[in-house]
């Protein structure tokens, strides 16, 4: 009997080494869901909560409250609300119809069919990824403002019209949707090629063997095939248009168009007088619930997901459609829409960053080719804080975004609790968010604790991580499942604590995973207007403000430059951070 004695003595180390890594266990959850829940539920509790105040003195959390229903009032039972509505509808229906057509059509041609240089095309369509979308909207409002827009004087002086106006008006609702389609069609290119480069084409070539015809099988079985993965970045997509400030603000505000997301910035933000904060937090929730609406519709396709399957063990890769005599005309219409998209904005706003002033591109305007803005801007003290902050934010978000993510996703892996499922639905709802509504629910919250962070780059950090959060966490929960947990538990039965098998088994393996999530929150950190807009001071000023605050200030040449600067910036970034993580570009 000494024997088994001694055994089970020699064994007891590592039994208590797992107790203690229980206990922090439970230590480790508390902390992490207490984080989840101050980031997530407290801004969304304070802006419900300031929705039904009379915000005049500040928000209030203490008896006598001010509670009132005039905040919804004025925002419900307004006639210009109905209007704006009805924008946004226009607005973001048009965008999402033009991005998705656009990337469907390109998905399709460099993923099923014959078109050659496939690679290329794909590389140019991903490339606009870079180039954040308020320097978009700057560029063809350079190229397409009534007055001296560079393709509106060109075709003024080439069909010899007498107008000293037009023939186009960027500053319009279409403009804006065919903008706001354009910054969309790269992510919404790439989840749709996703998808169908994992699809078998099984179903496709019995629908061919039947006799029916390209057409009839791409709209009765591909299309249909590809609903929740179509639905899905629809939503995602969804979400993005109707939270952003960018366009509407660049090229809505010249031409007097309102949507929902500039009411809640000009309530919170007044050019005079104080902000009407609960306004604004009623408009917040408004957009909160048409922001959520689509959630619905995605989750009952998602249930069905078994009528979706198609990569089965007897899958194979799809068939090349040949394209024939089309063949030039796909190669046309691909490049042609890249060129538009991305090479004729870049070379506008190159232009416009080394003229005086505006004007036709012409040989004799070469002439007055200077580098003055970029001089004045590398000179410029605003413009070395704003790219520190810059980095700053992109760097601090990314790291608590994903550092969030990683422990939440753990959670809802390892953690085997009926309670799982919200913690999930937690994590996720900052994605649903739009990001003007964490904005100003973040502005709230800071200006009501008393922490020294309003005004700072630090509130503008929180807030970006926040947001992003619900992405990271679509990230590594997959990631994290892939692991097989008897890794973890043989570390822990080696005498490893939590900490060291956190460090040596986990964080190793899922490297791939968290560098490509802190790429993705980096970039679209330091390419976000809408936060830094928000929550912005003159001591917090990033990239994207100093770009906004020059163009409404009618430095065209100092914004184009700054435009430039963070452009190639981004693209430099963006390749340089994809093969750091050994991600293929």
């Amino acid at each position: 009997m000494a024997a088994p004695a001694a055994v089970a003595q020699r064994a007891a180390p590592p039994l208590r080494g797992r107790r203690r890594w229980l206990n922090g266990r439970r230590v480790f959850v508390v902390v992490t869901l207490a984080v989840l829940l101050y980031l997530v539920l407290g801004p969304l509790l304070v802006l419900v909560l300031g929705s039904f105040q009379d915000t005049t003195l500040g928000l209030v959390i203490q008896p006598p409250v001010p509670w009132t229903l005039q905040n919804y009032a004025d925002a419900l039972f307004t006639s210009a609300l109905y209007q704006v509505l009805l924008t946004t509808l226009l607005f973001t229906v048009g965008s999402l119809a033009f991005a998705f057509v656009v990337s469907f059509a390109l998905s399709m041609l460099i993923e099923r069919t014959d078109l050659p240089l496939k690679n290329l095309m794909f590389l140019l369509v991903v490339a606009p990824s870079g180039i954040p979308t308020v320097i978009l909207a700057i560029s063809w409002s350079l190229m397409v403002n009534p007055t001296n827009g560079v393709l509106n004087v060109f075709l003024r002086d080439v069909l010899g019209l007498g107008s000293t106006t037009g023939p186009f008006n960027v500053y319009t609702v279409p403009w804006m949707t065919i903008v706001q389609g354009m910054a969309l069609v790269p992510m919404t290119f790439l989840l749709i090629t996703a998808s169908l480069r994992g699809m078998s084409n099984v179903l496709e070539e019995a629908g061919r063997a039947s006799g029916a015809t390209t057409w009839t099988v791409l709209r009765t079985v591909t299309v249909p095939l590809l609903k929740p993965s179509i639905v899905g970045a629809l939503v995602y997509q969804f979400v993005t248009v109707v939270s952003v400030l960018d366009i509407p603000l660049v090229i809505g505000r010249p031409g007097g168009v309102s949507v929902l997301s500039t009411r809640i910035y000009d309530a919170s933000n007044p050019v005079t007088g104080l902000p009407n904060n609960g306004l604004a937090s009623a408009y917040g929730v408004l957009l909160l619930l048409v922001s959520l609406a689509p959630l619905y519709v995605y989750n009952r396709i998602v249930r069905q997901s078994g009528a979706y399957v198609t990569v089965t063990g007897k899958s194979r890769a799809p068939r090349l459609l040949r394209l024939g005599r089309w063949k030039p005309v796909a190669l046309v219409l691909g490049f042609g829409y890249v060129a538009v998209s991305f090479v004729l904005p870049g070379v506008v706003l190159l232009w416009a960053s080394t003229q005086p002033y505006l004007g036709a591109l012409t040989w004799e305007s070469l002439g007055n080719t200077t580098f003055a803005a970029y001089r004045a801007i590398f000179g410029d003290q605003v413009f070395h804080r704003g790219l520190l902050n810059t980095l700053l934010l992109g760097v601090c978000a990314s790291v608590i975004a994903m550092a969030v993510s990683t422990a939440v996703s753990w959670i809802i892996v390892r953690v085997r609790s009926r309670y799982t499922p919200l913690v999930d639905l937690l994590a996720f709802m900052p994605h649903a968010f739009p990001g003007v509504v964490i904005g100003l629910a973040t502005l709230f919250v800071y200006l009501l604790l008393p922490l020294p962070v309003y005004g700072t780059i630090w509130i503008i950090v929180l807030a970006m991580a926040t947001q992003f959060v619900g992405l990271g966490t679509r990230l590594t929960t997959g990631g994290i499942a892939q692991i097989q947990v008897g890794l973890e538990e043989a570390s822990l039965m080696a005498g490893g604590s939590g900490w060291q098998t956190t460090r040596r088994v986990l964080l190793p393996l899922l490297r791939p995973v968290i560098l490509n999530g802190l790429l993705v929150v980096f970039l679209s950190s330091i390419q976000n207007l809408t936060l830094p807009l928000m929550l912005g001071t003159g001591d917090n000023v990033v990239m994207s403000t100093l770009i906004y605050n020059r163009w409404f200030a009618g430095d065209g040449p100092g914004t184009a430059a700054l435009g430039v600067v963070l452009t190639v910036a981004t693209l430099a970034m963006t390749l340089f951070l994809r093969r750091s993580s050994d991600a293929r570009v």
